[in-house]
């Protein structure tokens, strides 16, 4: 625990801390300025926070750059640290008399503090207890948003956090790591179709496959089976395969054949000639005063119409001769396989290679399918991983609510005398509601944020509150004194700050006097010069 505080700026050099409760005191006039804020901010600061230099900066501008000395004991163990606010990053290692021996990181520093707090959690320490750091200028007060950080924070992080802090995180995090290592085979499988290396097919050409696979199969099973009639015979089986290639010959031959006819349609319309003007003069021959101008006006829209005519008879003609060579080349392929097929009439090995070349082709249908079989397998896998993901998160989530709730109303009881709304936490996968909507007052509201904070740290391994003045100001005295008597419960350090506590009870005023660390009042703030 946080056990001292020195600065040459402070009005009392050293300050010291205790187990439980820690107060901050104001005078019974409410001043304000006076320096409790800052001084909870300067807690948070040697604890490893940065509020301090955003939201507390006057001290930094008007003293100029700050050096805390600080000391934590563990276990009977004093353990000595310096940090300044011109090089926060670092945080310095000392000796008894505060000189430093070694420097390490701000991050490397604040996971000292969760080992030292033994904090058995998966979140960085700052992450848990900067929720409950409730100073007036962090903007972490919000009565209906008691886990965020600050009211920028997405409720997800929050509720993910909040998990941590239950120590319940483990569970969710080896799903969600299976999750991970299967979004990233997904992620290898998609590039390997990307970059061509396997096909993408679909359920439909997976069935195809199927089927081809098994005729191929089956081809070949025939043949093992008749080997040694293939043997003998060996004409059967390459009649057989000849056959086939002459109908799928005579198919590509009907196919160009039809192709052709339309070449030869479109070249004798490319080369049919237009009527020439010197024929139409003839007319006059035959007929008197004939409309020679809209006879040449009508020749000359014939005329365009034509042109625009061969232009798409020329483009058709390209495409025909280009689907006449590939009919061409296809019709060349399958002659090749005939005659290698009638020439293989007699050699025993023929077999062999067909058998061969069946295998090959079923060993690709194979693999295209394999690979589909590993895609859907993937996907599937991450679909009922994020279901349970969604169940196990579901079901810790609504663990950690009942457990919240609870002791809300265990602590509702103790500090309100009369009936009152009881505030409720509801807990969802990416966000949640703090239910306190009869509540209207703002002090019941405040009342009902510190019994949050109070359950928070009775329910977990959160090491430490911080509540600030301002949580205070509208809760009625009567609750404040139950609330005193609640922060008495606990050996975990709490740092409150208060103003005028000669409103509280006399008990009250006892425990917050004798758990003092420091007085303040407008002739004594915290630092030893005075700019306000």
């Amino acid at each position: 625990m946080l056990k001292e505080i020195k600065c040459d700026h402070f009005i009392e050099k050293t300050l010291q801390f205790k187990e439980g409760l820690n107060t901050v005191l104001g005078d019974d006039y409410s001043t304000n300025s006076i320096g409790k804020s800052t001084l909870l901010m300067i807690i948070d600061f040697v604890l490893g926070g940065n509020s301090f230099l955003e939201k507390d900066s006057g001290a930094i501008n008007q003293l100029g750059d700050l050096t805390f000395m600080f000391r934590f004991e563990f276990n009977e163990t004093s353990y000595y640290y310096q940090r300044s606010t011109s090089t926060s990053g670092t945080v310095g290692i000392c000796d008894s008399e505060y000189n430093i021996t070694s420097e390490i990181s701000t991050n490397s520093f604040t996971n000292q503090l969760k080992n030292h707090y033994n904090l058995r959690i998966e979140s960085s320490f700052r992450a848990a207890i900067n929720p409950y750091s409730r100073i007036w200028g962090k903007d972490n007060y919000n009565v209906d948003k008691p886990i965020q950080n600050s009211i920028k924070e997405a409720e997800s992080i929050s509720i993910e956090n909040i998990i941590k802090l239950f120590g319940l995180y483990n569970e969710i995090a080896v799903t969600a790591n299976e999750i991970k290592s299967q979004e990233e085979s997904k992620k290898i499988l998609a590039g390997m179709v990307k970059k061509n290396i396997v096909p993408k097919i679909t359920k439909t050409d997976y069935l195809r496959n199927e089927k081809e696979i098994e005729r191929l199969n089956n081809e070949v099973e025939e043949i093992q089976n008749n080997l040694l009639k293939f043997t003998l015979n060996i004409e059967e089986l390459s009649n057989k395969e000849i056959i086939d290639l002459k109908t799928e010959k005579q198919r590509l031959l009907d196919a160009q054949s039809s192709v052709q006819n339309k070449m030869r349609r479109l070249e004798i319309n490319l080369s049919s000639k237009r009527v020439k003007s010197k024929y139409f003069n003839r007319l006059s021959q035959f007929f008197e005063n004939p409309n020679e101008d809209k006879i040449n006006e009508i020749e000359t829209f014939h005329n365009n119409i034509a042109k625009i005519l061969q232009r798409e008879l020329e483009a058709t003609k390209e495409i025909l001769n280009s689907e006449n060579e590939e009919f061409k080349l296809q019709i060349s392929l399958i002659n090749q396989k005939i005659d290698q097929l009638l020439s293989n009439v007699q050699r025993p090995n023929f077999i062999v290679e067909k058998i061969y070349d069946l295998t090959i082709q079923a060993n690709k249908l194979k693999e295209s399918n394999k690979f589909y079989e590993q895609r859907e397998t993937v996907a599937e896998d991450v679909k009922a991983l994020n279901l349970n993901l969604d169940e196990t998160i579901n079901n810790i989530l609504l663990d950690i609510e009942v457990q919240i709730n609870n002791e809300l109303i265990r602590i509702n009881k103790e500090i309100h005398s009369e009936k009152k709304k009881i505030p409720r936490i509801s807990l969802k996968r990416k966000r949640y509601s703090f239910d306190h909507s009869s509540n209207t007052g703002t002090g019941k509201s405040f009342a009902d944020l510190i019994e949050f904070d109070l359950a928070i740290l009775s329910l977990t391994d959160l090491p430490l509150l911080i509540h600030d003045s301002v949580l205070f100001k509208n809760i009625e005295d009567r609750a404040i004194d139950r609330i005193i008597d609640q922060y008495q419960n606990f050996d975990k350090q709490i740092f409150i700050a208060l103003d005028g506590i000669n409103k509280f009870s006399d008990e009250s005023q006892k425990v917050l006097t004798n758990k003092c660390t420091l007085h303040l009042s407008e002739t004594r703030k915290l630092f030893n010069r005075d700019w306000r």
